[in-house]
């Protein structure tokens, strides 16, 4: 379950700024950027490099548990299935 939890967080801390200009993206009007690039160059020019990591803290303690739920599991289907054959 460790491994399970710590793969989580590492995972999402790879994966937050990308999310945060994805979502930047979905959320902004029609017609506001052309492209996810231009999220990230406007993004970056008017809140700096630390505006990529807002979310971090509440994702981080999300993925924690949620994946140490899900290794286990993963882990105990595998085994009950291993007995089955």
């Amino acid at each position: 379950m460790t491994a399970g939890g710590f793969a989580g967080m590492a995972c999402w801390a790879v994966s937050i700024p990308v999310d945060v200009v994805k979502s930047r993206y979905q959320v902004a009007p029609d017609g506001q950027y052309k492209s996810a690039f231009e999220v990230l160059q406007v993004l970056l020019k008017n809140e700096g490099y630390s505006a990529l990591f807002r979310g971090m803290r509440p994702a981080l303690i999300r993925a924690f548990p949620a994946n140490a739920a899900c290794f286990m599991g993963m882990e105990s289907c595998r085994s009950t299935l291993s007995f089955m054959d």
